[in-house]
């Protein structure tokens, strides 16, 4: 507890960075061979029951986020009964959740052959494979989850990382062999499940060493007026969820119903891909959570916002890379990658450019989230979250059945945008840093016109060489990552975050703490 902040930052950075980047290599090599040996059909099964059980996690209520908020003050006070009484109450809430999903995960298992949509049947019984995915999703909340939102809270996650690293070769591993030895969907997921067990059972020994009074089950129980506090809080943490889930995990149901469960597989894909490199984006943001906690408990609201606007920043110059890489690279990749195999798994350019906005409005407003929630403001963008989230379904099925997964993808774009997105940026302006409704906004849209900039520059000097060969493809990404770049260095030089930025990371010494 006595490092730093940067340092604590980036040293989880530096090893969750590490690990993520192997489980991307990893996921590519044993999707690949899935693909070869189950074929797309499966695949659409993965995206779909994955999507469903995300859902249903919803009964988590945001619990994790409320508990985090809540340990913040305890670890930089070090109060060692505080973190326990948390900790044993945080154990408390994820039992019942884990039970919660397997419940309502149950009820669901009836209407799945509704759900489902494949031109011929699939030789698996749904039920046992959707119910082997509900064993998976609530077997770490009836067991160890509870324990990590400490080593998180706390800025240590890099102490557990190398268990993630290891795991990350042993699942890719026990995945190839298990394909290519039993040629068998029910042997996979049995595999996959067995390891989650064994992974979480790892860790949390690890979290017991490094915080040995977790085993004390002595503690102060929590008062019935913090108690009620505590459930406030996470009702409005839970709205923001609902909406957020209906954004984000509703379109592999509506693509499986309205265009057939096998194009929820061709999707899979680039799904897989953006999420691989949003989970390394929030590798760097979450790092960064903690300390913000810490910055909310400790420092005045004019220091808040001048790290505010470093951390945005950063994750801004992150993500305009990103975003352009993604959109100028996601088709020619997936065509050298399996496109040999069956054109379908090659999506139309209009779609990637919709899921690529919808990757940098995901990315980008999660500082201002961090913020928003460090700073126990819970209730800021709750009800415009849910109500844009509704929304987004009833676009979704209408633009769907006249375009397509282009329609689909084009509502998110669309609800998000306009009802979510803009009013929430708003609503961290004035709530957290009591600012009027559009200083921060207008920054933020400036931001998206350099992307738009980026996206179209880089586009012009890369379209000749996209779709190509290996050698066009090198160019294009060479294009692609180096375009943004010059135009965020050209745009932003005097840009005092910029300078703070490089000062904070190469001048360590004179970093606050």
């Amino acid at each position: 507890m006595n490092n730093s902040r940067t340092k604590n930052s980036v040293l989880t950075i530096v090893s969750s960075g590490i690990r993520q980047a192997l489980t991307l290599i990893m996921t590519f090599v044993s999707r690949t061979i899935f693909i070869k040996v189950l074929g797309a059909e499966f695949l659409g099964l993965n995206g779909l029951f994955t999507n469903i059980l995300s859902i249903l996690a919803l009964s988590e209520l945001g619990i994790g986020s409320a508990i985090s908020f809540y340990l913040y003050r305890p670890i930089a006070e070090k109060n060692i009964d505080r973190i326990k009484s948390l900790m044993i109450f945080y154990k408390k809430c994820y039992r019942i959740v884990g039970l919660i999903i397997i419940l309502l995960g149950s009820m669901i298992m009836p209407i799945l052959p509704k759900v489902v949509n494949f031109n011929q049947a699939v030789p698996v019984n749904l039920y046992l494979v959707y119910f082997l995915y509900l064993l998976n999703t609530a077997s770490s909340y009836l067991f160890f989850a509870y324990k990590q939102a400490l080593v998180i809270a706390n800025q240590e996650q890099y102490k557990i990382e190398k268990i993630n690293i290891y795991f990350t070769f042993i699942n890719c591993f026990v995945d190839i062999m298990v394909l290519v030895i039993f040629k068998d969907y029910y042997a996979y997921l049995i595999f996959k499940f067995l390891l989650v067990l064994l992974k979480n059972l790892i860790t949390a020994n690890k979290i017991d060493k490094e915080y040995p009074y977790l085993k004390d089950r002595k503690s102060i129980p929590i008062e019935k007026s913090e108690m009620k506090s505590f459930f406030k809080d996470i009702g409005s943490v839970f709205m923001f969820k609902v909406g957020s889930v209906l954004f984000n995990t509703t379109d592999n149901i509506i693509i499986s119903v309205l265009l057939g469960t096998v194009v929820v597989g061709y999707y899979s894909n680039y799904y897989m891909i953006i999420s691989q490199i949003s989970m390394l984006v929030g590798i760097i943001i979450n790092a960064f959570s903690a300390g913000i906690g810490n910055v909310i408990a400790k420092e005045s609201r004019e220091k808040q916002f001048i790290i505010y606007k470093q951390l945005d920043f950063l994750v801004f110059g992150i993500s305009i890379i990103c975003t352009t890489c993604l959109f100028q690279l996601l088709n020619s990749f997936i065509k050298l990658w399996i496109g040999e195999l069956d054109s379908s798994y090659i999506l139309s350019q209009p779609v990637v450019l919709f899921l690529c906005i919808n990757f940098y409005f995901d990315t980008t407003t999660q500082i201002a989230n961090s913020f928003r929630e460090a700073s126990g403001n819970f209730e800021t963008g709750r009800s415009l979250q849910l109500i844009g989230g509704i929304v987004n379904i009833v676009l979704s099925i209408v633009l769907g059945k006249f375009f397509g997964l282009a329609g689909i993808f084009s509502a998110t774009i669309i609800a998000k945008g306009l009802i979510t997105v803009t009013p929430f940026i708003m609503g961290v302006g004035q709530d957290v840093f009591g600012f009027g409704k559009w200083k921060l906004l207008k920054h933020y849209y400036f931001n998206m016109f350099i992307l738009d900039l980026s996206l179209v520059v880089t586009w012009i000097l890369g379209y000749r060489f996209h779709m190509n060969n290996m050698i066009s493809f090198c160019i294009e990404c060479f294009i692609a990552f180096s375009v943004p770049i010059i135009i965020v260095f050209v745009v932003y030089k005097n840009n005092p975050e910029m300078s703070a930025l490089i000062h904070r990371v190469f001048k360590p010494k004179n970093k606050v703490q």
